[in-house]
């Protein structure tokens, strides 16, 4: 079963195909990642709205492989960019919807923890972080398990103090991640960390992650249209405007 898979959480996108086979482990047949800029340079695309779904047929052609090969897609849910993310999705479940494939999300912050699993001890706590801007980090809390991961607490957006004080009940935790070098000189003498390249989301994990819900599924409607984005957080608008804008805001 060829999976599509993509990450669109941080400023990185990531993009692979993936080959799914019963009682083997998934086998990443080609991959690209590429970090977004911030504007556009001699002609590039801003952001990942202009390098989705190009990033995708890229990976096709360069296979020769036609859309209609891919037989699943899966997509990372997040946390991160709230932005990113809905672009990562809205692609992927238009892309499910009109080939009429099964889609599944995972974790971005999952995803990280089984790409770094292999570095860590036994035993260890893996903490994945991504900066959350606003002086907070999103982070898992994830144990290595089998060839999987295990979350052993919910996935939250903290402040260094906050999350080193979570961090008192999980021993042998250790960092890593974009939002670990952000804000490595409040965490390391306490949350010491991995010896690991990752530091975002990769699709080859995420589509890992979402293998068995895929493996021989259907496309399904209400799961694509069931599907959002883990956000963890308020979005800045829920946060000015809890009750809404328009006629009856703020009335109970």
């Amino acid at each position: 079963m060829l999976i599509a898979a993509v990450d669109t959480a941080t400023l990185t996108l990531s993009c692979a195909l993936v080959d799914l086979d019963p009682g083997v482990p998934p086998r990443i047949r080609c991959t690209r990642t590429e970090h977004a800029t911030a504007r556009a340079e001699r002609g590039a695309p801003v952001g990942h709205g202009g390098r989705l779904p190009g990033a995708l047929l890229d990976l096709l052609t360069a296979e020769g492989l036609p859309l209609a090969a891919v037989e699943g897609y899966a997509v990372g849910l997040g946390p991160g960019s709230f932005t990113g993310l809905r672009i990562g999705l809205a692609t992927w479940k238009g892309l499910a919807y009109a080939n009429r494939r099964p889609v599944a999300g995972a974790s971005s912050l999952a995803a990280m923890a089984l790409e770094a699993a292999g570095a860590a001890p036994a035993g260890a706590v893996l903490v994945p972080l991504l900066d959350a801007r606003k002086g907070e980090v999103y982070a898992g809390f994830y144990a290595a398990e089998g060839a999987g991961v295990r979350a052993v607490a919910p996935e939250a957006a903290l402040p260094p103090p906050a999350l080193l004080d979570r961090l008192a009940a999980l021993p042998g935790a250790l960092g890593f991640g974009e939002g670990y070098q952000v804000h490595r000189a409040a965490l390391e003498a306490q949350l010491p960390p991995l010896a690991t390249q990752v530091s975002s989301p990769g699709a080859g994990a995420v589509a890992a992650l979402a293998a068995p819900r895929l493996a021989g599924a259907a496309y399904d409607p209400q799961a694509l249209f069931a599907l959002e984005p883990h956000y963890v957080r308020k979005s800045e608008a829920e946060v000015k405007f809890p009750q809404g804008l328009g006629p009856g805001a703020g009335k109970p």
